[in-house]
């Protein structure tokens, strides 16, 4: 049985339709799963700040309970907390506990940044996967018809 010139140009033609539905659904599929994995990336953003913050005042916390153990301990021996040596002391302890907390959530914050960085970068991936897959079904099309033509000619 001879192949005939239409039946060549139509299966050239079902050639090309197909693989540029394949290159589309490729393209969206990419850009389908890159958007949840952006949303996955800014809901771990959302937690790493999160985290940060609740880690900063646990320490603030654990920090000023501290310091109220040392100053009823000065009292109980009868220091004066509240001039010289102790007060400086007591002060600079401040000063670093609050420096501390910045750090653990200045780290959060951080972290949740580039996880968002991370997101946008997944969202631009999976746009570019779309075009991508579009102009491979493009491509796939004319391709096709150029082959149809050669045939049919």
């Amino acid at each position: 049985m001879a192949v005939t010139t239409t039946t060549l140009a139509v299966l050239a033609i079902a050639s090309a339709a197909a693989t540029a539905v394949g290159s589309i659904s490729a393209g969206r599929a990419a850009e389908k799963r890159d958007k949840k994995q952006a949303e996955i990336s800014n809901q771990q953003a959302a937690r790493e700040r999160q985290v940060a913050g609740e880690q900063a005042d646990d320490f603030l916390k654990s920090q000023r309970r501290a310091a109220a153990a040392v100053r009823a301990a000065g009292g109980a021996r009868g220091i004066d907390i509240s001039v010289g040596s102790p007060l400086l002391t007591a002060e600079d302890f401040a000063r670093q506990t609050t420096k501390q907390a910045s750090r653990i959530s200045e780290g959060g914050e951080i972290r949740a940044t580039r996880l968002d960085q991370q997101a946008d970068l997944l969202r631009d991936r999976g746009r570019a996967a779309k075009t991508a897959g579009l102009i491979g079904a493009g491509e796939s099309l004319l391709s096709g018809g150029f082959r149809t033509a050669q045939i049919l000619s």
